[in-house]
């Protein structure tokens, strides 16, 4: 198997190989939109009203910071959880994120109150207890994909609690408690890593948690039973109606080159 990424000014795509040496038009691979890209078709009438009150401009601006703050914050928990997948206790990967991330992130470029800003962020997950939750770190940063419905993207992280079960989590980073509407698009990208990783590992997972640090604390969204399956079914609808709106052939061949 092979999947490639592809970046486009019209969203991310995913192209799926399925017969080496064959073109797209003798079926030799075919183009999966990502989450985020399926997730795009629902807007945003908050962002949009933020527009209208303080300019496009602006608005960018507060969404790269927000996006270097969100960088720093993962780079945090992705070493953390790095160790802990090697064995390491919370007091050893505490210490082994403190000491590798910044390193890292200014070898990036990213300014230093990005880094502290994550970093407290990343704190927020320590004092409120999130982190004693894990038993297992299942994977980070893990790329899953549907062939059944075509989508494919990266998921934040699974473990198996302290119950012994299953979890799909996703960690966001804001400013503020987030509001009823993007919860609502959050829980259908949870939803997608887990119609996603249900396909692939061929286990059910009945759990999934959405972890949003703030500078007050930690906003905690779970997603379980009936709403986990009302929310898979609605992200069914929406990636097909994306494909059904969408001409693959036509960015194909305005984007990819198959060398």
């Amino acid at each position: 198997m092979s999947i490639k990424r592809l970046d486009t000014p019209e969203g991310r795509y995913y192209v799926y190989v399925a017969k080496q040496g064959k073109s797209y038009e003798e079926g030799g691979f075919f183009l999966m939109p990502s989450v985020t890209t399926i997730l795009s078709l629902k807007g945003s009438q908050r962002l949009q009203d933020l527009e209208n009150e303080i300019g496009k401009e602006e608005l960018e601006k507060i969404g790269k910071r927000a996006a270097k703050r969100g960088t720093a914050m993962h780079s945090f928990l992705e070493n953390y959880f790095v160790c802990l997948r090697h064995g390491g206790n919370h007091e050893n990967c505490l210490l082994y994120t403190q000491k590798k991330t910044p390193d890292e992130l200014r070898k990036e470029s990213l300014e230093e109150e990005s880094v502290s800003a994550g970093r407290n962020l990343f704190y927020n997950y320590i004092y409120e207890g999130y982190l004693e939750r894990i038993r297992k770190v299942l994977f980070t940063e893990r790329f899953t994909w549907s062939l059944t419905h075509r989508f494919a993207g990266t998921a934040d992280f699974a473990f198996v609690n302290q119950e012994g079960r299953i979890v799909i989590a996703d960690f966001k980073s804001a400013s503020g408690i987030k509001d009823e509407e993007t919860i609502h698009k959050y829980q259908l990208q949870l939803a997608a890593y887990t119609i996603a990783f249900e396909e692939i590992y061929k286990k059910k997972v009945n759990h999934a948690e959405l972890w949003i640090s703030h500078p007050l604390g930690v906003q905690d969204v779970g997603l379980s039973g009936e709403l986990m399956e009302e929310r898979k079914r609605e992200f069914i609808q929406l990636s097909q109606e994306y494909h059904s709106k969408w001409n693959p052939s036509e960015i194909v061949k305005k984007y990819y080159k198959s060398a």
